[in-house]
């Protein structure tokens, strides 16, 4: 059985603002400058790792958040127009906002048969929660659930194994909901890379979770 980690979070989220850095932009129909619905904006490490992504709003606008220093590209693409692909992004700073504009998308070249492959996006963007798929991130292949957690945006890893979200250390554990006892980063290492199905980051808990952990919450 596939295992689940969900990490709920308590603390203040202005702080966050002040250590990542965000990345706008709005993407438009090319021809009629109209803007593009449920576009994908994109954002890959120059080593084409996936770092995050998200659908563009009614007008065509989208943010890329929680971005950590180093250079990455963005990859804008809708169904049916050409793809785009930026130059590279340099983040720099810490709390830097990045705006690359108005991106313009071309209508394809007309296809006499079109193939559609269904792919579980990387993360799913939820009202209270990021989901993130475990089996997007191949450089955890062969390890443990540290090794998965430490590659998702805003969680962070030290040398002994300690697991900080957005500077915080204080969280509860959870596997498939249930609360854990011991040490959170002892536990998150004997659980195997390729037993877990999903990790879950919760910014906004309910009250059915244990408020004792200030940092959040890991679910499995």
């Amino acid at each position: 059985m596939k295992t689940k980690i969900s990490i709920v979070f308590s603390f203040l989220f202005f702080s966050t603002q002040l250590i990542f850095s965000q990345i706008n932009g709005k993407i438009i129909d090319k021809d009629i400058n109209a803007p593009l619905e449920y576009a994908t904006a994109a954002l890959y490490k120059i080593n084409t790792e996936l770092v995050t992504g998200v659908v563009t709003n009614t007008e065509g606008e989208f943010s890329l958040e929680n971005i950590k220093p180093g250079n990455y590209y963005l990859e804008a693409s809708f169904m049916g127009y050409t793809s785009y692909k930026s130059a590279t992004i340099s983040v720099n700073k810490k709390g830097q906002a990045i705006n690359l504009g108005v991106i313009k998308l071309t209508l394809g070249s007309q296809l006499n048969e079109v193939l559609l492959k269904a792919e579980r996006s990387a993360v799913v963007h939820k009202i209270d929660r990021q989901v993130f798929d475990t089996k997007k991130y191949q450089n955890a292949e062969g390890g443990n659930a540290v090794d998965v957690i430490k590659n998702l945006p805003s969680v962070t890893v030290d040398g002994q194994g300690e697991i900080s979200v957005r500077g915080s250390k204080g969280f509860t554990v959870l596997v498939n909901g249930k609360p854990t006892q011991g040490d959170a980063a002892s536990i998150l290492a004997q659980l195997p890379a390729n037993a877990l199905e999903t990790v879950e980051l919760i910014t906004a808990p309910s009250a059915k979770y244990d408020p004792e952990g200030k940092g959040g919450d890991f679910k499995y």
